[in-house]
């Protein structure tokens, strides 16, 4: 994944109301890096589901500043 890919997940995820939910045994990798960068912040829903919540760093960068 590239620096194109983590803006263009961002930019979906905030226009999505700033949140991804995930669910069941998928790979969340992508969703990881961009809690690396600070852009979301994970919250474990069960034992298999996760929602991530974009952070204002996130918000701010799928603005573009």
């Amino acid at each position: 994944m590239d620096d194109e890919d983590d803006l263009k997940l961002i930019r979906q995820i905030v226009a999505s109301d700033g949140r991804k939910y995930t669910a069941g045994n998928i790979d969340r990798s992508r969703y990881h890096r961009l809690v690396d960068l600070g852009w979301l912040t994970p919250f474990k829903t069960n034992i298999s589901d996760v929602e991530y919540q974009a952070t204002e760093k996130g918000r701010a960068a799928a603005r573009g500043r």
